[in-house]
Formats: C-alpha cells, structure tokens, sequence
C-alpha cells in the first residue's frame, strides 16, 4: 500500500514535475544542482513540509470564538465565483464555506449579515449570488446587506464601513485569508471579533510527506497572504 501511495505522487502532478528534474539531473551534468535545487522547492511548495512553514503560522493564533459581541453585523467575503458553468455562476468551495459559517452565527444569533464582494468583469457581483444563496437556506432577505463593488480585501472593508458604519461586526473568511483581512478591518472598525470558517493544518500523515496538489494549493495560498501582509503593512507605514 505505502508504495502504491509512492509511486502514485510521482506520476501525476507536482511530483511528476520533481521526478523530472531528477531524472533530469542525470542528464544535464551541468544544470545538475540547479534542476536537484528547483526539485527541492517543487517538493516543498507541495508537501506537509510547506505547510508547516507557511500555512501553520497563519492558522496558530485562531480559534472559533467562545463568546460574541452583542448586536453586531455577521460580515463574510467573498472567496470566487466560477463563471459560466453549465449550471451558471457558481460560488467556489471557499465561499461556500464562509456562507455556511455565516448562517450558523445567524442561526446561533439572529444578527444581521453582510456579504461582500463585487465583480472585475462587469457580470453579476459576486455578493448578489452570496445573498440568493442565503436566502435559499432560509436567511429573510431583510437580514442581508449587500456590498456589491469591491474587488479586494482593503476594498472589502472600506465599502463595509461605508455601509453598515463603525460597528461590532464578526468577520468570516478562511483561516489563511484571516489575518490579512483582520489587519484590514481593524483599520476601520473598532470591534472585529474574527470567525474563521474552518482550519486547514492538522496533524500529518505519511501520505502528507509525499508531493501532493492540495498542499501545493494550501501553501500557495498561504504565500499569496504572505505577500500580501508585507504589501498591507508596508502601504500603512
């Protein structure tokens, strides 16, 4: 079983892609150490290994909040829309996560919700699909708040600001985009009580170690949210 596991992560991708530079390796004597190089951080961005570096330390300070803040406003981002499907735009997994944290807090709490999110092509917005969505779980349309223009996460915030003022609000988005967007709000809202929509990084197995396209996916996430925390924090320096 353990090398059937192994040998699958080698022939399909990423760690086809490793397998190659090795093999490469051999025949390229003098590129031999940079394609062994770029095999390593192949390996890396794809392994259990990457997570550790890169995803942990985003997730290691959450938690699902034990309490709330009384008459607050349940905000949750947008996380992609799939476009033009044969079933019409649809919400990505990420979003949908997010939508069902929010109707949990409102089915716990009764709090009003926000959904924010626009469009960069011109086509239907994507918190216009959030709220149809929301309703189709039994959210009354009277509950929902729609932000309907911004097209990244400072945008998230400041549109929201201008919607619903300087007030408690529980910020729902993924445990990796969770820190960025809390620096972000924290800019324009006194009271942000975070509420993560599930956690990514948990204990590994041994297939964790091999090269795999959900850790490559994770931890190229999680560098995104890197690279933007150092933009964040040096634009408000």
């Amino acid at each position: 079983m353990f090398l059937q596991k192994i040998l699958g992560a080698f022939l399909v991708t990423p760690g086809l892609f490793i397998l190659l530079l090795i093999v490469g390796s051999f025949f390229f004597k003098k590129a031999r150490w940079f394609l062994l190089a770029l095999a390593a951080i192949v390996y890396l961005f794809s392994s259990y290994v990457g997570e550790f570096l890169f995803l942990w330390p985003l997730e290691k300070n959450l938690d699902v909040p034990a309490t709330l803040p009384n008459d607050a406003v349940i905000v949750v981002l947008g996380g992609g829309v799939e476009r033009n499907t044969k079933a019409g735009d649809n919400l990505s997994d990420a979003t949908l996560r997010r939508l069902l944290t929010g109707v949990q807090i409102y089915q716990k709490t009764k709090m009003p919700i926000l959904v924010t999110g626009g469009s960069l092509t011109g086509l239907r917005s994507e918190a216009m699909i959030m709220k149809d969505y929301l309703v189709s779980l039994g959210v009354p349309e009277e509950k929902i708040t729609v932000e309907d223009r911004s097209r990244n996460t400072y945008e998230n915030a400041l549109f929201t600001r201008e919607k619903i003022g300087d007030v408690p609000i529980i910020l729902v988005t993924d445990s990796i985009h969770m820190r960025r967007a809390v620096f972000t709000f924290k800019r324009f809202f006194q009271s942000v009580t975070p509420y993560p929509a599930g956690f990514y990084f948990g204990d590994p197995e041994f297939v964790d170690f091999l090269p795999n396209a959900t850790s490559f996916y994770l931890n190229s996430r999680a560098i995104y949210e890197w690279i933007g925390l150092v933009w964040y924090n040096f634009r408000w320096r």
